[in-house]
């Protein structure tokens, strides 16, 4: 029964950690390439923001200032990112991505009203393939009938699904037929 329930727990931690990415949608890159999306807030007076990586712990990116326009980045993406455009749509480009880079990104405005408030407003679930150099080939998009996303949610969702058919019989099928043999 315990391990039913971590079953459950992490099932419920890992939909979680991927519920932001979902009104995004997943994107798949090669290692080397650059990876665009767009921050927004319909909040009034963002002062910065933060982009956060999370697989499955969260790093913080990089912070930008948007009064003075200063980046200020992790060691590992730094001179890889630019951003543009106005404080309530910033435009976040990552460039020459890594394998190790995959994970969920969202962005998180900060606010002042009259104390600090942060706020997270979109993301996208990122997954980065490594290219052999050896044997590289022009990019194939193989033909899919279900986009990436739906594919990790029909997972998700198959094994919720078995999870409670598993806890359907043990806590009310087994009971039963104890039952019928005692009598």
């Amino acid at each position: 029964m315990k391990t039913l329930s971590g079953t459950l727990c992490f099932t419920a931690v890992l939909f979680s950690q991927y519920s932001a990415a979902l009104t995004a949608g997943s994107v798949v890159k090669s290692q080397g390439e650059n990876l665009t999306m767009v921050c927004t807030t319909e909040d009034t007076d963002p002062i910065g923001l933060y982009l956060h990586l999370r697989r499955p712990e969260k790093h913080e990116v990089f912070y930008y200032d948007i009064s003075s326009k200063t980046l200020v980045t992790s060691q590992e993406y730094d001179r890889r990112v630019t951003i543009s455009g106005d404080p309530k749509k910033l435009t976040v480009t990552i460039t020459s991505l890594r394998v190790n880079e995959s994970g969920v990104y969202s962005c998180v405005f900060n606010f002042f009203d009259g104390k600090r408030v942060e706020k997270e407003t979109n993301g996208a679930l990122l997954f980065v393939k490594e290219v052999n150099k050896a044997t590289a080939q022009p990019p194939f998009k193989e033909p899919s009938t279900m986009p990436e996303m739906l594919l990790l949610v029909s997972v998700l969702l198959a094994c919720t699904v078995f999870i409670l058919c598993v806890l359907v019989t043990v806590v009310w099928v087994i009971p039963k037929v104890k039952a019928l043999r005692v009598s």
